[in-house]
């Protein structure tokens, strides 16, 4: 039964808390590792140009291993991105004019975390949480130092830093939301912090502070995979939680179970979500049936993610009415402007007229990054026949600790290096303003996971709204398109082969399928079809679900 406390109107006053592990505002700013955090970038500045009133809380991370470097023979190592908050437009968050600073209790140790804002619009702002302060000795002031990556008791650290730190900074700037939101589980010992502070103001009993709690609290998942619902080990958990749970009067134990697994002595960060918040989402529709197959017992709804179109459709292309020639045109513009661009970033150069595939998203195993390249022989005779040649662009970066990761992206530079030499190209260091110039300059845009876990998929999205052909397997949002007549549909169970024969046979030819003028008429029509098809993958269209589905 709730107690005291019911929910209130969306409102200037009880805005939406957003709550994410990582956010894609600026190239420059590395607190996002890919498109999770582009997404969540995207929702914020959809909600600017809505005028939602929302809150959103993360880390700043201080760029330890964010840049990906690639040495001469192809293997990947990490610099750090060294960066000034203030000159990115990051600002000190002020109380009664001093710094704030809030406390965090981790064990024995009070770590001070010190805030940034950064204004999206009239009705956003993002605030970061930040450890690196002179208050902390040098084990705390790194707590945030890489995205991602550390220890399992390093990554438990920050995720208290942003759940628990981020509900006292929404109450120190007294700050009352409407609801959670919590963008995957990351953030989710937020509850901690919530139900502490429903007993002591509103004298609730535990059980009642728990349930006000997940109440106003929905959750997004964005995977089904391992690596994406992480596990902790119990023992870690009971030494960090033991002085939250002597807090709220109860025994660690029942402050871990929402999150145990039956028959495991691990905490479920996944688990945990779910049990604390009266709503979960998927990302795609696809998604939405696999959640409820795994996870049956909670509350789904099934929302499919969109991109902000302002920022990723091309003002040109987005104004261009689509008919005639006029789109072609603004399109060879475009592959220009991108072959001018990778040699800024490459020193390498290419012939813009040819047909230019690219594959570009993290290096993770499921995404099958390498399976262009199974068969080197057949992709070199396809790509450089006379008269019609293809470019190969890739990029993507393997996080820090995927050692096979790394080992790919130096088997497929190798690859480009000899075999492919002349016709493919791997641009290193893969940031939102790369992602915006390949989704608007490219041809053809190639998708190869294996089916069943792309929860949704963003990327081909922005391609799709600039005229970019997809070329996919069918899963996530790929799942609800007809792609005849528009794009090209891959096997999952034998991508290589079923993509080389589709290049022979229907995608090259069809490009070089041109008239007197240059124009590929068939390809064109293939164009003006995506870029019709795109407003379904608005963010737009994301945030109406989300306030009629999520957040109603």
């Amino acid at each position: 039964m709730l107690h005291k406390m019911p929910l209130s109107t969306i409102s200037s006053q009880h805005p939406i808390a957003f709550f994410c592990a990582e956010f894609g505002i600026d190239s420059r700013l590395p607190i996002y590792a890919g498109g999770l955090g582009v997404l969540a970038g995207d929702i914020l500045k959809e909600a600017a140009e809505q005028k939602i009133p929302m809150v959103a809380v993360g880390l700043l991370y201080r760029g330890e291993g964010a840049i990906q470097k690639i040495d001469s023979e192809g293997m990947q190592s990490e610099a750090n991105a060294d960066y000034d908050p203030v000159s990115l437009g990051l600002e000190h968050v002020y109380l009664e004019d001093m710094p704030l600073f809030i406390k965090v209790h981790l064990t024995e140790v009070d770590v001070w975390v010190r805030c940034w804002k950064k204004t999206i619009g009239e009705t956003v702002t993002l605030y970061l949480l930040d450890t690196e302060t002179d208050q902390n000795h040098a084990n705390e002031r790194g707590i945030a130092s890489a995205l991602y990556a550390g220890t399992e008791e390093e990554l438990i650290k920050q995720q208290l830093i942003l759940g628990i730190g981020g509900i006292k900074l929404l109450h120190q700037l007294e700050i009352h939301p409407s609801l959670y939101h919590l963008n995957e589980g990351r953030p989710a010992f937020l509850h901690w912090q919530l139900i502490r502070g429903y007993m002591e103001k509103h004298g609730m009993s535990f059980e009642q502070a728990s349930e006000t709690s997940k109440a106003k609290t929905v959750y997004t998942n964005h995977t089904l995979l391992e690596a994406g619902n992480q596990s902790y080990t119990t023992h870690l958990l009971r030494a960090y939680g033991s002085y939250y749970a002597e807090k709220m009067g109860i025994s660690i134990d029942r402050l871990l179970d929402p999150g145990m697994e039956k028959g495991t002595d691990k905490f479920s960060i996944t688990r945990y979500a779910l049990n604390t918040a009266c709503k979960a989402s998927a990302v795609s529709q696809l998604h939405y049936e696999f959640c409820k197959q795994r996870w049956p017992e909670y509350n789904w709804v099934g929302i499919t993610n969109g991109v902000f179109m302002p920022f990723w459709q091309d003002p040109e292309i987005a104004q261009s009415g689509h008919q005639g020639n006029h789109l072609w045109h603004l399109h060879l513009a475009k592959k220009q402007q991108l072959a001018q661009y990778v040699q800024g970033r490459t020193g390498y150069t290419y012939d813009p007229s040819r047909l230019v595939i690219s594959w570009s998203r993290r290096i993770a195993g499921y995404k099958r990054a390498a399976a262009l390249f199974e068969d080197v022989q057949r992709l070199k005779k396809i790509i450089s026949t006379a008269g019609r040649p293809v470019q190969i662009l890739m990029a993507g970066k393997a996080h820090v600790f995927d050692v096979e990761g790394k080992q790919r992206i130096q088997q497929i530079i190798q690859y480009m290096q000899n075999e492919l030499s002349g016709y493919a190209l791997y641009i290193p260091n893969l940031d939102i303003e790369l992602d915006q110039m390949l989704t608007l300059g490219s041809d053809v845009w190639l998708n190869t996971p294996e089916f069943g876990k792309e929860a949704c998929g963003t990327s081909g999205m922005k391609a799709l709204s600039n005229g970019v052909l997809q070329c996919t397997v069918v899963d996530g949002w790929t799942a609800e398109v007809k792609w005849e007549d528009v794009g090209w549909v891959l096997e999952s169970e034998n991508v290589a082969d079923h993509l080389y024969t589709m290049l022979e046979n229907e995608i090259v030819p069809c490009y070089y399928q041109q008239d007197s003028n240059g124009v590929p008429h068939q390809w064109l029509e293939r164009m003006k079809g995506s870029i019709e098809l795109s407003p379904q993958f608005s963010a737009t269209r994301m945030m109406k679900e989300y306030e009629e589905k999520l957040y109603s």
